[in-house]
């Protein structure tokens, strides 16, 4: 008889929480899961009230996720997480290859629990939201 060990998402390598999170809620770890198969993301990052993918990291020591909309280089997705309210928001998306942003929202809309709120407080996209929504209906754009 064989037992599988699963190795556990946060592998301090690819996958990583900020020093002041103590008990990560399930939902962190299913979207950090679920964002992990995108290809380009190669860092995440758990954080108390969010979550953040990127391509590339900060070089300020901190180890943070770039999600910058003005660099030309970047892929990542920066989420505000409120398990209390059961809401997942869509607060900055970037990419600069084609059909990224597409991956990622698959990834956070496969990850996010029925019952929970999927939302973008503000679109910016020209028109990229409004595909996302036609798409993945349970995306709320205000």
């Amino acid at each position: 008889m064989t037992t599988s060990s699963k190795k556990p998402i946060i592998d301090g390598d690819r996958v990583f929480k900020a020093t002041n999170v103590k008990k990560i809620h399930p939902v962190y770890l299913g979207l950090a899961e679920g964002l992990s198969g995108v290809d380009l993301l190669r860092f995440i990052k758990i954080y108390n009230d969010r979550l953040c993918a990127s391509n590339l990291l900060s070089t300020d020591g901190k180890k943070e996720p770039l999600v910058e909309t003005s660099r030309k280089d970047l892929v990542g997705v920066e989420l505000l997480i409120d398990p209390a309210f059961k809401t997942v928001q869509f607060f900055s998306i970037v990419s600069y290859k084609k059909g990224s942003g597409r991956k990622m929202v698959a990834a956070v809309v496969k990850a996010t629990p029925e019952d929970w709120l999927l939302a973008v407080a503000m679109d910016w996209s020209g028109g990229f939201w409004g595909k996302m929504r036609e798409e993945y209906p349970r995306i709320m754009v205000f």
